[in-house]
């Protein structure tokens, strides 16, 4: 009967040591999960912002080289206007030798009168014409831009939050 007795007890001894160590267990896995979850979620912040700074970082870089290639097209249509100007003043200071040429020669006066008409006329047609594409060329780099560079930014910005959330 003792020796029954003691089997008892062992096993109710057993049965609290096994309840111990197996809350012990329990209580460490629940402890080594929540470690590793914390530094998941860590790790995927550090990730998330990684990925922010990249695409802004690109976004900029995007900016950048567009208005650089905006200052370029812009410089380049200077430069055509510039010639064109240039072309204008040659064909005023030619118009004026021939009008020199013409008071100087009396004989030839309306002969060489309707011929300066009709380039003044085609140089008034043509100062127009460079007024209108003048016009039109600001009127498409308004529209080109369309938004200043401040809102362009906030928009990426926004853009690449939404973007971060959804990832």
């Amino acid at each position: 009967m003792t020796i029954i007795l003691y089997i008892v007890l062992g096993f109710a001894i057993g049965a609290v040591a096994g309840r111990f160590l197996l809350q012990q267990i329990l209580k460490k896995q629940a402890s080594d999960a929540q470690n590793k979850a914390k530094q998941l979620l860590k790790e995927a912040e550090n990730e998330a912002e990684m990925l922010k700074k990249n695409k802004l970082l690109e976004a900029k870089e995007k900016f950048l080289q567009m208005k650089a290639e905006h200052e370029q097209d812009t410089q380049s249509r200077n430069n055509t206007i510039t010639q064109r100007e240039n072309g204008i003043k040659q064909k005023e200071q030619s118009l004026h030798q021939r009008l020199e040429t013409i008071n100087r020669k009396e004989q030839e006066l309306d002969n060489s009168k309707k011929n300066v008409d009709k380039q003044t006329e085609l140089l008034r047609k043509k100062q127009d014409e460079l007024e209108l594409l003048k016009e039109q060329r600001s009127k498409q780099l308004e529209a080109i831009v369309g938004i200043s560079a401040e809102e362009a930014k906030n928009q990426l910005i926004e853009n690449l939050k939404e973007e971060a959330r959804s990832k």
